[in-house]
């Protein structure tokens, strides 16, 4: 019952007790005395008027308790009683959840028991300290989250209103625990070698690079004999889609741009093709004069920008769209690898010197550099789709791992992990989607391939088989969700692996 009718009912009550208050004061003159007729005068009875309102409402005192039921049974206030009628809606308040445990001293600790200004957060003038600090977190819980499903009231379902599937659900426990997912194991990993990706033509001669469609369950395979192909991804037949061919123009990199609608090529020639793989039509783009080829390049994660690695440590950064030179850097060292951070703010850069560069678009320059522990001579450089995790390779086969927060924090900060596995130089990194797996390669030496673990840190001691022939790897890549990864090789074939441990393309 809203406040509104309980005030209402509250009112007639109370004209109803004043009502009858001034029918008693009355005198009743006119009042005769109950005739009491005897047994032998039975027939001439005399009939007694009844009021309706009592014949519908009951006698007084049994009107007055009724009425009072029907509002919930709101003690009767006297005019003025506003104290007590505000104690009691204190006392009664709607209908919570019991808190399983409560703690005393949450009540006597206030914010400025907790908050203390430092130098990153400066002095905290908008903060009540005499506020206590279990109501701060309250409130700075709710301005951010609703709450949760499992925190409300449950309503009791009737049993007939259940499905037998329902209730199956909800009364067999293995059902929970069977579907529970399991973490990926550590040392053994559990895999399969498929058909190769490019089965169905072996038209591209040296592959020279593979990555899959973003969005669709397709692979785009270059090699150097100018021919690029994309194939259907499913590990039995992987059929041949479509076909493009470009004229003396040995294809050494290409890209899907994030949106999956364009890629793009490149070469040592002075102008690389776009192609719009919606409307299957190819735009060849000139270079600036600056930029003499496209061997080397990457495409943003928002799609706009293109950065490509140039002569003597040049670094130039290309609008996708418009082919507009926006800015080049200059690092020390010849530019051998070259990644994007999640939000295409900056570029991460390695070279022959032993220096990584931090380049930022924001501010056009170099704004951060640091030594790579151990590295005589850089070869790739990759960062985690979770912004945590940053690898370098150098050409003495070691692999460092490093916190990505921290290498701003030093010129020489200590790699977390460091995996010498391979004895040549490693040729690629990569990452797949949950930042799970990092796989290296190098071009110098057959089967030289590894897949680690992470957050263990640890190498899968069974990949590749032993059996395996995968020849001499030069570039890597996962599917959008890891359940396949590729491998382009110095010969005409990219073997593809299923990791059974993911479910999804």
């Amino acid at each position: 019952m809203s406040s509104d009718e309980y005030s209402d009912g509250v009112e007639d009550l109370k004209e109803l007790m004043a009502l009858y208050k001034q029918e008693e004061k009355k005198p009743d003159e006119n009042k005769k005395k109950p005739y009491v007729p005897k047994a032998s005068k039975a027939k001439n009875l005399n009939y007694v008027e009844v009021p309706m309102e009592k014949v519908i409402f009951g006698d007084r005192e049994r009107f007055l308790k009724n009425l009072a039921a029907s509002v919930k049974g709101r003690p009767v206030l006297d005019e003025g009683d506003e104290e007590n009628d505000q104690a009691f809606r204190d006392e009664n308040p709607g209908k919570k959840r019991k808190a399983a445990w409560s703690d005393s001293d949450d009540e006597d600790l206030q914010v400025g028991d907790v908050k203390k200004p430092t130098k990153h957060t400066g002095p905290l003038k908008h903060l009540r300290k005499d506020r206590s600090y279990k109501e701060y977190l309250t409130a700075r819980f709710q301005r951010t989250q609703n709450q949760p499903k499992w925190a409300e009231k449950r309503v009791k379902e009737d049993d007939d209103d259940l499905s037998s599937d329902e209730e199956l659900l909800r009364t067999v426990g293995f059902i929970d625990r069977k579907a529970r997912r399991m973490d990926l194991p550590e040392k053994i990993l559990n895999f399969k070698r498929v058909k190769d990706l490019n089965r169905a033509s072996y038209a591209e001669g040296l592959v020279s690079s593979v990555q899959f469609h973003p969005t669709s369950t397709a692979a785009l395979v270059a090699g150097e004999n100018s021919v690029a192909t994309i194939y259907t991804v499913d590990g039995q037949k992987n059929e041949k889609l479509h076909s493009m061919r470009f004229k003396k123009f040995p294809l050494i990199c290409a890209r899907i741009a994030p949106c999956g609608t364009k890629a793009y090529f490149g070469s040592t020639k002075k102008h690389y093709f776009a192609y719009d793989l919606l409307e299957a039509t190819e735009s060849k783009l000139v270079l600036p004069s600056d930029i003499n080829s496209m061997h080397r390049f990457e495409v943003s994660p928002c799609g706009k920008f293109i950065v490509t690695a140039g002569k003597y440590g040049a670094i130039h950064l290309l609008t996708a769209n418009t082919n507009e030179l926006l800015h080049s850097f200059k690092q020390e060292g010849e530019v051998r690898g070259l990644c994007w951070s999640g939000d295409s703010r900056r570029i991460l850069a390695c070279g022959s010197s032993t220096n990584v560069s931090v380049l930022s678009l924001r501010q056009n320059l170099i704004e951060h550099s640091f030594l790579d522990d151990g590295c005589i001579s850089g070869q790739c450089i990759q960062l985690a789709p979770n912004q945590r995790l940053l690898a370098t390779g150098s050409s003495e086969g070691v692999v460092n791992v490093y916190d990505y927060e921290t290498v701003f924090a030093s010129a020489m900060p200590q790699p977390e992990k460091r995996f010498m596995n391979l004895r040549t130089a490693i040729s690629d990194l990569q990452f797949n989607h949950s930042s799970e797996l990092l796989a290296m390669s190098s071009r110098d030496a057959p089967n030289a391939m590894k897949l680690a673990h992470f957050p263990s840190a640890t190498v899968f001691s069974n990949f590749p088989g032993q059996t395996d022939n995968v020849g001499f790897v030069t570039s890597m890549a996962f599917s959008p969700h890891s359940s396949f990864v590729a491998f382009a090789t110095k010969g005409k074939r990219v073997p593809l692996y299923s990791l059974k441990y993911y479910k999804n393309y």
